[in-house]
């Protein structure tokens, strides 16, 4: 029994560790840069009870906010292309994996809008 577990804890940590550890990343990375973008339109998009800087338009702001969200979501899936790249998998693989992403990407930010606003 002990030789199964000490296999197990052998591959786990060979094979599974390493993944999960990357999916876990990009996701919290694609989540971060969610938010940003939500709350850069929803700073756009409504006009805020907090004053930024006194002389910049929330607009302008809300639109700079979203870009840096973008900026930062489509670096992350440039090091997520790249890194299944490296895989060697097949391309449709890699297609499909990137309509996720986008896909998740844009719902997420549809649900945080939907929770922020109450609308």
């Amino acid at each position: 029994m002990a030789q199964v577990r000490a296999r197990w804890l052998s591959f786990y940590a060979e094979r599974v560790e390493p993944v999960s550890r990357e999916i876990f990343s990009h996701v919290e990375k694609m989540i971060i840069g969610t938010l940003i973008v939500s709350a850069g339109a929803h700073v756009s998009s409504n006009e805020p009870a907090i004053v930024l800087f006194g002389y910049l338009r929330h607009g302008l702001i809300g639109r700079g906010v979203m870009l840096f969200g973008v900026i930062l979501l489509f670096l992350n899936f440039v090091d997520g292309l790249y890194k299944l790249a490296r895989l060697n998998w097949h391309i449709a693989y890699q297609i499909v994996m990137t309509i996720v992403y986008v896909s998740l990407s844009v719902r997420l930010i549809q649900l945080i809008l939907a929770f922020r606003g109450g609308e």
